[in-house]
């Protein structure tokens, strides 16, 4: 019963994830179809890349609110210099440099200058936002680049690029989190920043890589939703950054960092996708959506408090 406890504990979200898709396989018979299915892991693959990186970011004790500006200014840059008659390759690679910039500014701003990251990516998120509907013109970019609709729509040896694009992330994140040495600095700097650093550890280089990193997800989030709408606008990503922070928190991982959920994660991506495409199919309200995954976010929250208070080896203990 101890290694089941461990097991469940270590991916939280497997139980709720069953019970959900359980429930709506009866309310909603349409659900169990197979475009239905695939439309599921389709949303679930464009929020986990970046929801990876966040896991990144908060397993060390931080996050990034910028995220969702990120998406739509990389989208907005991509989809601009396509029109422009830039390759479609050299386009997206221009993409993925302003996303790395944008983390890369990120990551100079909370360790240079000492701000918060609250404080430091809620400030980038008004800056860089403002960039892409004034880099738009408040217009939407229209594109009609089959290269470019190839990384939404396109297959490989029939999978869907975005699900192939998911599961290369979640397999490098896997061995970066939990057999590489940067992995283990991140968790190290999360579990105790000053000691991390007292053993000789380059906290600020560390730090700012994983700004980096998300910017780059972010990027290519951005990207693909672009490639998707064959739009870029300064509108779009309005909210994305708690969709990635919701998914690392439901999955597992603290806030106060110190430990990653990487599997917790990828299985929080998947219920707040099964949740939503579910209550389309039942003809739920937008706004309720969000209320529903709001209240997931707090219950995760909650059952975090509940565990450092009462742990796991306490709870064995009274057994």
């Amino acid at each position: 019963m101890k290694a089941v406890g461990r097991g469940l504990a270590s991916v939280p979200l497997a139980v709720p994830l069953v019970a959900v898709v359980i429930f709506l396989a009866f309310a909603a018979p349409q659900f169990t179809s197979g475009q239905n299915i695939q439309n599921i892991l389709l949303a679930a693959s464009l929020i986990v890349i970046p929801g990876l990186a966040m896991t990144l970011c908060i397993t060390m004790g931080e996050f990034d609110l910028s995220v969702g500006s990120t998406v739509a200014l990389t989208g907005a840059v991509t989809c601009t210099a396509i029109v422009s008659g830039t390759p479609t390759g050299f386009a997206v690679g221009l993409g993925l440099i302003v996303g790395a910039v944008v983390g890369l500014v990120n990551g100079l701003i909370i360790t240079k200058l000492g701000v918060t990251p609250f404080i430091a990516t809620l400030a980038t998120l008004v800056i860089i936002r403002g960039i892409a509907l004034a880099y738009t013109d408040g217009r939407d970019v229209i594109v009609s680049d089959p290269a470019l609709k190839y990384l939404a729509a396109g297959r490989l040896l029939g999978i869907p690029v975005p699900i192939i694009l998911a599961i290369v992330a979640i397999a490098v994140m896997f061995w970066v989190t939990y057999r590489t040495r940067f992995g283990r600095w991140v968790a190290a700097i999360g579990s105790n920043r000053d000691a991390a650093s007292l053993s000789g550890l380059p906290v600020d280089r560390i730090r700012i890589s994983v700004y980096v990193l998300i910017g780059i997800a972010g990027a290519i989030w951005g990207i693909l939703i672009s490639a998707q709408l064959q739009k870029g606008s300064g509108q779009l990503g309005v909210g994305f950054e708690l969709d990635a922070i919701t998914i690392v928190v439901i999955g597992g991982t603290s806030l106060l960092g110190g430990r990653a959920n990487i599997a917790g994660t990828v299985l929080g991506a998947l219920l707040i996708e099964t949740i939503r495409n579910g209550l389309n199919l039942l003809n739920v309200p937008p706004a309720y959506q969000r209320i529903s995954i709001g209240i997931l976010l707090v219950a995760a929250l909650a059952i975090q408090a509940i565990r450092r208070k009462v742990p796991l080896e306490a709870l064995d203990d009274k057994k």
